[in-house]
């Protein structure tokens, strides 16, 4: 969601513009993946452990001390999640070629948002089969849903599920070589924790930011992020992700509270604006920029045709911003008044 929140209209701009720089970082990540090319953003994985952490933070700023219940709190997280949920899980059901006769379960699982986590056997694993970049979106809705009733958990208590779960991304970062999980079933309950843990530390951040005085631009920090999610691999990648997601992007949270003026503003709303499009569309995007350049004769993956589909999703997400999602979720927003 946007960096919008309640206490005097205060708006978090720096941060906006950051969560953009993450969902291009997840887009050129998997764009590499998908060409072959690995090299490009080898840590744009962990652009959604920014994104856990960023929700930690802005869900306690709008909602930690508002008088709403928690159907009320469901509603407006549906309300800005659900409009582009539907739009990606049909989009999924008309591109997806294998496995056509479990669509129509699928498309119904996918606008339920409820992820596929039994066995079954067509050895197909995505939690979310129409559009597997949603498994992210399930896991913020529902640590969201579960945090709303302890939003007012004390400090005590928030420590010390920290420090309980410290230890454990640890040993998941160790075992697996980093924190690159979520979208199957095999990897379901590790990435519960994962979410949780960033989601954890982006809500102490909100609690402690009265303590804490400094800031830094957000130019400086948008080129720490996009140096973060470009670095190379290593034999301590373990090391490296965990290290990104318990201490790093903590602090670049709480170093982004500082709001920039005159044109950096105004791209930093943008930006914001389009992350959530931009992370929700680019696997749909991309599949089908993919079938129309085969349907020209089209063949492997030509660096001219990486480059013109990440700026044709880019393009696309924010007309699809404009055209239909915003329209949507205004309508949506006054059947609930």
């Amino acid at each position: 969601m946007g960096l919008q929140g309640h206490q005097a209209g205060r708006r978090y701009e720096a941060l906006d513009g950051l969560r953009g720089i993450a969902a291009i970082g997840v887009l050129l990540y998997h764009v590499g993946s998908w060409t072959g090319r690995p090299w490009l953003v080898p840590h744009g994985y962990l652009a959604v452990d920014f994104f856990f952490c960023l929700s930690g933070f802005v869900l306690a700023h709008a909602y930690g001390r508002r008088d709403i219940t928690w159907l009320g709190f469901m509603r407006q997280r549906l309300v800005r999640l659900w409009p582009l949920i539907v739009l990606t899980m049909l989009g999924g059901a008309f591109v997806i070629i294998q496995n056509r006769e479990a669509v129509p379960g699928w498309l119904a699982l996918g606008l339920l948002m409820i992820p596929r986590v039994w066995i079954d056997e067509t050895g197909f694993s995505p939690l979310f089969p129409l559009n597997p970049p949603a498994w992210s979106l399930f896991f913020e809705l529902a640590v969201g849903a579960a945090w709303f009733p302890l939003r007012r958990l004390g400090v005590l208590g928030h420590v010390l599920l920290v420090v309980l779960l410290l230890p454990v991304m640890l040993y998941v970062a160790h075992g697996m070589g980093g924190v690159l999980t979520g979208w199957d079933r095999g990897t379901f309950v590790i990435s519960f924790l994962r979410t949780i843990f960033a989601f954890l530390l982006g809500w102490g951040c909100y609690r402690i930011q009265a303590f804490v005085t400094w800031t830094a631009p957000v130019w400086a920090l948008a080129l720490l992020l996009g140096a973060v999610v470009c670095a190379p691999w290593t034999p301590l990648n373990w090391l490296y992700d965990f290290a990104c997601v318990s201490v790093v992007f903590p602090l670049m949270v709480l170093a982004g509270r500082r709001d920039p003026d005159g044109l950096a503003a105004q791209v930093c709303r943008a930006a914001g604006a389009i992350s959530y499009p931009l992370y929700a569309l680019h696997w749909l995007g991309w599949e089908l920029l993919l079938r129309a350049y085969r349907a020209l004769g089209g063949e492997g993956y030509p660096a001219g045709f990486a480059i013109t589909g990440v700026l044709l999703i880019v393009l696309g997400s924010w007309v699809v911003l404009k055209v239909y999602d915003e329209p949507v979720r205004r309508r949506l927003r006054a059947l609930g008044t």
